[in-house]
């Protein structure tokens, strides 16, 4: 028999159990909509994950120190820095956070009476020598020199600040493409000049635009005693976990007065920086399981049933010439029919579920095709479900069929 054929007593046969089969409906469209915006929002946090920040991850680590106040004979920034560039293995040293730590962000303005934010920037501030430890790459202008750089105990409010920003802020700030030479400002007092573009440097890794809005500026530090991160870049990316280890041994020998609180490559940054959200993941990909086998059990449970109250029909179809193929198919197209008022049904769900999590919570546009993994998905899975009781129904014998009412 052909597929066409057998719709409309499909269709006929539905029509008596229209109680069950909407239910069933129901059930497969709450999936469909439940599973779209979950493998969207998992599969966001898998590559938000990964997401570049723009540094030389790889071969940074950091030394997160307090300084202890009152120390005899303690020791300064600009030693420290020195002392952890002589550390053999150490390409670069500087003072400073890298991206995934405590990265300040402010407002920046473009007029100095502030009264208008265009943005809201990562600001990176350090020591000379910031920029090179990162490893940002310049791609317009130039980087901070030595002699413009503003010794930071002496800075006032008037000081201007030469600053490195990223293409993605530069462009934000300044549609025509002119942003080297512009003087901006953030929430502080310092004016900043614009000498250099950089690619990308991200802060903070959510997902929006303004993830990649940051700015460096580097400042000449003297005598003071500073606690705080002191960052490394190992000229051997390989070897970066026994060089920050020797750095920090380095360092605290030549200042006791530093804390060496806690040692992390960037790679340990990351994780920590995800860590809740690929637990999260983990959570929502169990939820999806469980769904797929509520939905599973419920196609699987429905059609066992039907096949039990059917066995009077399906022993005169075989009676009347009927093969196992015939109600093997029979079933599948059933189940497929009704799997697809579902998935239609679970589109209309998904769409409005999305744009509840898009108002509340600023999740992106669910893009169509997660909709049509999601559609594909529970055809096979009906299809799968279904195929037990279908097989059943297929090997009952004409003769036993008939004599069971």
């Amino acid at each position: 028999m052909r597929i066409h054929l057998q719709v409309r007593p499909i269709l006929a046969a539905l029509h008596s159990h229209k109680a069950a089969v909407v239910l069933l409906v129901l059930e497969i469209a709450l999936t469909m909509a439940v599973l779209g915006n979950l493998v969207f929002i998992v599969y966001g946090n898998i590559q938000r994950a990964h997401v570049p920040t723009g540094v030389a991850e790889s071969g940074i680590g950091l030394i997160q120190s307090i300084g202890v106040i009152g120390q005899d004979n303690p020791g300064t920034a600009a030693g420290n820095i020195a002392v952890l560039r002589a550390v053999p293995g150490v390409a670069d040293a500087a003072y400073g956070g890298p991206p995934l730590w405590f990265v300040q962000s402010n407002p920046v303005f473009v007029d100095p009476s502030r009264k208008q934010a265009l943005a809201k920037v990562y600001e990176f501030q350090g020591s000379q020598g910031l920029v090179s430890t990162l490893g940002l790459r310049v791609i317009q202008g130039r980087a901070p020199a030595r002699d413009e750089l503003p010794v930071a105990e002496n800075a006032t409010k008037d000081t201007e600040v030469p600053v490195l920003a990223t293409q993605a802020l530069a462009s934000r700030l300044f549609a025509d493409g002119h942003a080297l030479g512009k003087v901006i400002y953030d929430g502080g007092s310092n004016p900043m000049r614009i000498v250099g573009i950089v690619d990308h440097l991200r802060g903070g890794i959510t997902g929006r635009a303004d993830d990649d809005y940051a700015l460096v500026a580097e400042f000449l530090l003297g005598n003071q005693n500073v606690g705080g991160g002191f960052m490394i870049r190992a000229g051997d990316p390989a070897h970066l976990p026994e060089v920050l280890a020797a750095a920090a041994a380095a360092l605290q020998k030549a200042n006791p007065g530093h804390v060496q609180s806690k040692l992390y490559t960037m790679a340990e940054l990351r994780e920590n920086y995800f860590r809740s959200d690929l637990a999260a993941g983990r959570m929502l990909v169990a939820i999806m399981l469980i769904l797929l086998v509520v939905t599973a059990l419920g196609v699987s449970g429905l059609a066992s049933f039907w096949v039990q109250q059917r066995r009077r029909q399906i022993g005169m179809r075989r009676a009347l010439g009927a093969t196992r193929g015939d109600i093997l198919h029979y079933f599948q197209v059933e189940n497929f029919l009704i799997v697809s008022a579902g998935v239609l049904l679970g589109a209309l769900f998904a769409y409005a579920l999305n744009l509840f999590l898009m108002h509340r919570f600023e999740l992106a546009h669910l893009p169509a095709h997660y909709l049509l993994v999601g559609a594909l998905a529970l055809w096979v899975l009906g299809q799968l479900a279904v195929l037990g009781p279908a097989l059943r129904a297929a090997a009952v014998p004409p003769v036993v069929a008939t004599r069971s009412v």
